[in-house]
């Protein structure tokens, strides 16, 4: 008679993988809500004139800065400091970017409806994970 065949291993660090997903969806949402706040307000997201590839560029800088808020805020006793440091990471994140560009660009960017919805947002996924993968 053979031998029953061990259960496979469960991967050590799951929020690693998961993180990716939640950063992607993150960045989904704050398109959307871009989106709308733009409909509500009448206004574009970036109303000065620059490169159409700023918006995706600073999108997928604050993607990068919730992965690793995920990743650093599982392992912890408590979500509340993670999910307060990716969220000031995208907002600070996205004010360099916009300084790399123009100092009036960063200027006008930290008032931004759109910056503020975007790292209140970045606040939701360390704690989401953090609650999903301690139980």
């Amino acid at each position: 008679m053979s031998e029953p065949t061990p259960p496979p291993e469960r991967p050590r660090h799951p929020e690693r993988v998961a993180g990716i997903f939640v950063a992607v969806s993150w960045a989904a949402l704050v398109f959307a809500v871009f989106g709308a706040i733009a409909v509500l307000l009448d206004r574009d997201p970036v109303e000065q004139s620059v490169s159409p590839y700023f918006g995706p560029v600073t999108i997928l800088l604050g993607m990068g800065v919730v992965y690793l808020g995920i990743v650093l805020t599982v392992p912890a006793r408590t979500p509340w400091l993670g999910a307060l440091a990716t969220a000031a990471g995208v907002y600070l994140v996205t004010l360099a970017a916009a300084a790399v560009v123009d100092i009036s660009l960063a200027l006008a960017e930290a008032v931004s409806p759109f910056l503020l919805a975007a790292a209140a947002l970045a606040a939701a996924p360390p704690i989401g994970c953090w609650a999903y993968f301690r139980r």
